[in-house]
Order: C-alpha cells, then structure tokens, then sequence
C-alpha cells in the first residue's frame, strides 16, 4: 500500500497563527459599534472558539475560553464574567458535539454552529436578565447568531489559508 502524498495530509497551524485570529476577533469588539450595528455584529470571538475547538482541540481549552470570555468582557464593558461563562459553557458543547459535527459536510455544520450560537445567546440573555439588565429584543436573539451561523462556511476558507509549517522532507 503506498504512503498518502504530503500535499492531501492536514498540517496543523501554527500556535502563533490560532492566537492571532483570536487577537483580531477581540479587536473586532473595540470597533465603534453603534446603532443597527451593534445588533448585527455577529459574535466573531464564538465563531472562531468553535472552529479551533473543533478542528484544534488540542490548540485550545476551557482555560483559553474563559480567558477570551473575560476579555471580551472588558472590550465590551460588560459584567466582568459573562462572556466568560458562556464561552467555557460554549466550548464544553463543542467538545461534546465535535465528532458530530465532524460527520457533516460544511453546510450541514452550519446548523449545528447556529444551534451552539443560540445557546450561547440565550445563556448570556439569562445571566443579564438575573443581573437586572433590561431584555434584549428579538434581534439580539436571532439575528446574531443567525448571521454568524450563515458565516460558518466561509470560515474554514478563511483559516486554512493560514502560513502552515513547513512540512518534513520525505524521505525517498
């Protein structure tokens, strides 16, 4: 039986990669959002915590999740702590559904990313509304996670273009 060629083998990206896409997800919560656009603006930072503890389980943990989660709650002047909850919450799910979701075709992962999208919503809508913070609409509910969910297919497009290692030489 002859060996895989190297180019049909995943190659892992680099730790510096992975925590780069991450930086940038949390400098896409500085941006001046106002109006509409804080209702739109879907959840980038959750988006790519369930493509790495997907496709990189190893890359990324619990620790990780609640780390982001606190600093997307200073970049968004939250209760320190909410993100953090729901993002541990959301990547225990990932790891649970992740071989599911591996047995799907991209299009058909999308819905499972909507489904762990709209629990994570409504987890964060939960913890604000104990706290005594109004309720958001139903935009806030739906159209987030919606549009999140609807970016899923581009996603990996996007992440494995990424600077890879350099593969091993083979041997001949």
């Amino acid at each position: 039986m002859a060996p895989l060629p190297a180019a049909t083998l995943r190659v892992s990206p680099s730790r510096g990669w992975i925590h780069a896409s991450l930086g940038l997800s949390l400098i896409f919560l500085f941006l001046p959002w106002q109006g509409w656009g804080l209702w739109i603006r879907p959840d980038i930072t959750a988006l790519l915590l369930i493509y790495w503890g997907i496709f990189e389980p190893a890359e990324m943990g619990a620790g990780k999740a609640f780390l982001l989660g606190m600093l997307s709650d200073v970049a968004q002047s939250h209760v320190l702590g909410i993100h953090a909850l729901t993002y541990s919450a959301l990547f225990v799910l990932v790891q649970y559904y992740r071989p599911r979701i591996l047995s799907f075709y991209r299009l058909n992962q999308m819905l499972h990313v909507l489904m762990l999208l709209l629990l994570t919503q409504w987890l964060e809508g939960l913890v604000n509304g104990v706290l005594g913070y109004a309720w958001p609409n139903w935009s806030w509910w739906v159209i987030q996670p919606l549009l999140g969910a609807l970016g899923w297919p581009f996603l990996p497009r996007l992440l494995e273009r990424a600077p890879r290692p350099a593969a091993p030489p083979q041997s001949p």
